[in-house]
C-alpha cells in the first residue's frame, strides 16, 4: 500500500486547504505527532510571509491522518519518513502561502463579518442547529488552538476561496468541440489480422546458443529450501461428544447467526466439528513447533521445497522466503493441514548452464524472431493495404466493446484502445501474438442524442483537468515571482 501511495502521491495532495480547518472538520483526531526542530520560529519564508512551526505541525498531522486511514491505521513514524510526509506538508504550505501572497497583492480581503458567518455555520460548533460559543471555545481549548489562530486560518481559507473563483475558468467553445472530437468520434475502419502462429521459424543451434549467451542472466535456477517439516491434519483429530460440547460452550461467539443470535448446538454441530478439529490441530502443531525448534521431534520429515511448489500454498512459501537458516516457522494453516518447518538450508538461485536453459532459451528465441518477422510483414503489407482486402468493422468508437472476429475480447479491447491513440489513418498495431493492419477511411461524430446525453459529464471532467493544469501553471508562475526560503 505504501508503494501505491508513493506512486500516486500527487492525487493525495490538497494544495488549496487550510490544515487547521481540515483538522477540526475531521473531528479533532490527533495523528502522528512529530517533533520539528528549527532554530528559527518559522519553517519557511515565502515573499515576506513566514510559515510558523505550529502551522507545519497541523498540516503534518492532517496528512498523517489521511495516509494512516488508507493503510488501516498501521502507519508509523518510520514509514511516514520514507513517504516524505514532512516534505509534502511543507510544500503544501508553501503553495498555500504563495497563493495568499498573490491574493493580498491583488487587493483581495476578507471582512470580520465573513469570518464570523463562516465559523457560526461549522457543524462542530453547533448546538441544536445554533452556534454555541461555549462549545466553540471548549473544542479549541481541547485541541490546543487559540481562537485568534483559528480565526486567522478561517480568514486565509476564505481568501483562497475568493482567489479560486478567479482561477475557475470554464471551457471555451473550441475546447468543448475538441473534447467532442476526442471522445465522440467514430472511425470507419477496415482491418487485416496477421497471426504470429502462421509464421514458421527454425533456428540453428549456433543462433540459440548465441541468444542464450547474450541473455543468460535471465535464466536462473529456482530458489529452494531444505527443510524439516511436520504436518498436522485436522481430519485426523479424534472426535468426542463431550469435548465438542465444551468447545461449543467455550467459543459461542463463533456460532452466531446473521442476527447475532446463538445457533443451537444440534444445528451448529458441523461448524463446531470443523472449528474443534482446526483448534486441536493447531494446538498439536504448536507442540510440534516447540519440539522441532529444540531439535527434539523425530516425526519431522526432511524435504526440499522450491518456490514454485504449490503443495502448501503461497502463505507458506512467503514465510520461507523471509526466514533465515536454522529458523523454525510457527504453524501455518494450508490446504494440506497445519505445517511447521525448520529451515536447514537455503538454496539460492544461480545461473543455469546452457544445457539447463536450452529449452527455455529456444522457446524465447523463436518467439522473439517470430515477433520480428510479424512486424516486418506488417510493414511490408501496409503499403498496399486496401479496404477490399480487409474486414469492414464499420464505425468504431472509443467505447466500442464488441469482440472483433479473429481476436479475443481482450485483444479487441486492446486494439481499439491503441487505435484511438494513433495519429495516422493508415498503419498497423502490434498485439501480443498478432499484428493488425488498419485503414480509417472516414470519420464522423456520434449521433447528437448520444453526445447530448454524455456532454455534461465530459465537460465536468474537462473542466477539472483544465483547473488542475491552470493551478499548476499558476503555482509555477508564483514560484518564480516570490522568493522562497526554506528553514526546515
Amino acid at each position: 500500500m505504501i508503494g501505491w501511495m508513493q506512486k500516486h502521491k500527487k492525487y493525495l495532495v490538497i494544495t488549496i486547504w487550510v490544515s487547521t480547518i481540515a483538522f477540526v472538520g475531521a473531528g479533532f483526531v490527533g495523528w502522528g505527532a512529530y517533533s520539528f526542530s528549527s532554530n528559527a520560529n518559522a519553517v519557511a519564508i515565502v515573499g515576506k510571509t513566514k510559515i510558523p512551526l505550529q502551522k507545519m505541525q497541523y498540516e503534518y498531522n492532517r496528512l498523517y491522518g489521511i495516509y494512516n486511514q488508507l493503510v488501516g491505521g498501521t502507519l508509523d513514524q518510520e514509514q511516514a519518513e520514507q513517504m516524505g510526509i514532512k516534505e509534502q506538508a511543507l510544500n503544501n504550505l508553501i503553495a498555500q502561502t504563495l497563493m495568499l501572497n498573490y491574493a493580498y497583492d491583488l487587493g483581495l480581503r476578507v471582512s470580520q463579518e465573513e469570518i464570523v458567518n463562516e465559523i457560526s455555520t461549522m457543524q462542530p460548533f453547533l448546538n441544536q442547529g445554533q452556534f454555541d460559543e461555549k462549545i466553540y471555545k471548549q473544542i479549541l481549548q481541547e485541541n490546543q488552538l487559540r481562537p485568534k489562530d483559528f480565526e486567522e486560518n478561517i480568514k486565509e481559507s476564505l481568501l483562497l476561496q475568493k482567489l479560486g473563483k478567479l482561477l475557475d475558468l470554464p471551457l471555451t467553445n473550441l475546447e468543448i468541440d475538441l473534447l467532442k472530437n476526442a471522445y465522440f468520434i467514430e472511425d470507419l475502419t477496415h482491418i487485416k489480422i496477421l497471426n504470429k502462429d502462421d509464421i514458421s521459424f527454425n533456428p540453428t543451434q549456433e543462433a540459440i546458443q548465441k541468444y542464450w549467451q547474450e541473455n543468460q542472466d535471465i535464466y536462473q535456477t529456482e530458489r529452494g529450501y531444505e527443510i524439516q517439516s511436520i504436518v498436522v491434519l485436522p481430519d485426523e483429530i479424534p472426535l468426542d461428544e463431550e469435548n465438542l460440547k465444551k468447545h461449543y460452550e467455550d467459543f459461542k461467539n463463533q456460532f452466531l447467526d446473521a442476527n447475532g443470535q446463538l445457533i443451537p448446538y444440534d444445528k451448529a454441530k458441523e461448524k463446531v466439528i470443523e472449528s474443534y478439529k482446526n483448534a486441536q490441530a493447531e494446538k498439536q502443531a504448536l507442540k510440534d513447533y516447540i519440539a522441532l525448534r529444540r531439535g527434539e521431534n523425530p516425526k519431522a520429515l526432511s524435504q526440499k521445497i522450491l518456490e514454485s511448489d504449490e503443495q502448501y500454498g503461497m502463505d507458506f512459501i512467503n514465510a520461507l522466503s523471509q526466514a533465515k537458516e536454522e529458523e523454525t516457522l510457527k504453524p501455518i494453516k494450508t490446504q494440506a493441514g497445519f505445517i511447521t518447518a525448520k529451515i536447514i538450508k537455503i538454496i539460492p538461485s544461480q545461473p543455469k548452464t546452457y544445457e539447463e536453459a536450452k529449452a527455455d532459451a529456444t522457446r524465447d528465441y523463436i518467439e522473439l524472431e517470430k515477433m520480428k518477422k510479424l512486424e516486418e510483414n506488417a510493414k511490408a503489407q501496409i503499403k498496399d493495404f486496401k479496404n477490399n482486402e480487409g474486414v469492414n468493422l464499420g464505425y468504431v468508437s472509443r467505447d466500442t466493446q464488441a469482440t472483433i472476429q479473429g481476436l479475443t475480447r481482450e485483444e479487441s479491447a486492446d486494439f481499439i484502445r491503441q487505435l484511438f491513440s494513433q495519429k495516422e489513418s493508415l498503419g498497423y498495431i502490434i498485439l501480443a501474438n498478432k499484428a493488425i493492419l488498419y485503414k480509417i477511411s472516414y470519420q464522423r461524430l456520434k449521433k447528437s442524442d448520444i453526445i447530448a446525453k454524455n456532454l455534461d459529464f465530459l465537460i465536468q471532467n474537462g473542466t477539472q483537468i483544465k483547473t488542475r493544469l491552470t493551478e499548476q501553471s499558476f503555482l509555477d508562475y508564483l514560484t518564480s515571482f516570490y522568493l522562497i526560503e526554506k528553514k526546515l
